[in-house]
């Protein structure tokens, strides 16, 4: 069934069109959550990450993003690996796939210095500033630093 949505998701991404402009200055970067939900349809907040994606042309997100999407689908959704692996190539084909650099690290560093945010979410914050990037997350945490709620946008 998953791979029925996943495939849904593929299709319904490849076919979007932007008509009301409201993502026409933002470069959106997709927080692991975004893409969880998109994926498994299994909770409330699926329906807004597929539309959210759907209403998009250029979407971002980090290697460290995919990792965690990995894992998460892996252990605590209990996907198949060869499953979640075919998944993983369908968003990084989709999505532009950032790796952060040394500069990165650093920027991650002073935030979470700053901040004593989650060494990962420095990292994700990191990242999607690094590409000039708006993050889009479930997360408050994240948003108290300013990533963007998905259902704001559509």
């Amino acid at each position: 069934m998953a791979d029925d949505l996943i495939d849904e998701f593929v299709v319904e991404h490849a076919e979007f069109a932007i008509d009301s402009g409201r993502f026409a200055t933002m470069k959106p970067f997709l927080d692991t959550n975004v893409i969880v939900a998109a994926v498994t349809r299994d909770t409330e907040r699926s329906e807004t990450a597929v539309r959210v994606l759907n209403d998009v042309d250029e979407t971002y997100t980090s290697v460290l993003n995919l990792m965690e999407l990995r894992t998460v689908l892996t252990k605590k959704k209990q996907f198949e690996r060869d499953r979640v692996e075919r998944i993983e190539q369908r968003v990084s084909s989709r999505t532009t796939v950032t790796f952060p650099d040394a500069s990165d690290m650093m920027t991650a560093n002073q935030l979470q210095d700053e901040t004593l945010r989650y060494p990962m979410d420095a990292l994700v914050l990191a990242a999607a500033d690094a590409v000039d990037a708006t993050l889009l997350s479930f997360d408050g945490e994240l948003r108290d630093h300013g990533a963007k709620r998905p259902q704001d946008l559509v």
